[in-house]
């Protein structure tokens, strides 16, 4: 996968959008939580809480849940490598690649 150099943008952090998705998606998608997720995913990376929110809602429009947006590439294939695996396997997943980078 392709990412700007300079954006703060990786697999990882893609990953931790869709765990969001996830999460939300198992809540029935409250937009409050979307945020506060946002939120706290943003203290721990270097990414504004708006930025991971437009992610997630990429997300949201590769599953047919929004319209359609302009979700990259990196967020279609991510979703496609991932959207069939659970909450806590996605979580390990992450935190695996985060052990390894």
């Amino acid at each position: 996968m392709a990412y700007k150099r300079n954006s703060n943008w990786n697999e990882i952090n893609e990953m931790k959008c869709l765990l969001i998705y996830k999460k939300l998606e198992d809540q029935r998608f409250s937009n409050v939580k979307q945020m506060e997720y946002c939120r706290d995913m943003a203290k721990e990376v270097s990414l504004k809480a708006g930025s991971i929110s437009a992610k997630v809602s990429n997300y949201k429009s590769v599953a047919g849940i929004n319209n359609h947006s302009n979700a990259s590439n990196n967020t279609k294939e991510i979703y496609k490598r991932y959207k069939n695996i659970s909450i806590d396997d996605l979580i390990n997943i992450i935190n695996k690649k985060c052990i390894s980078s």
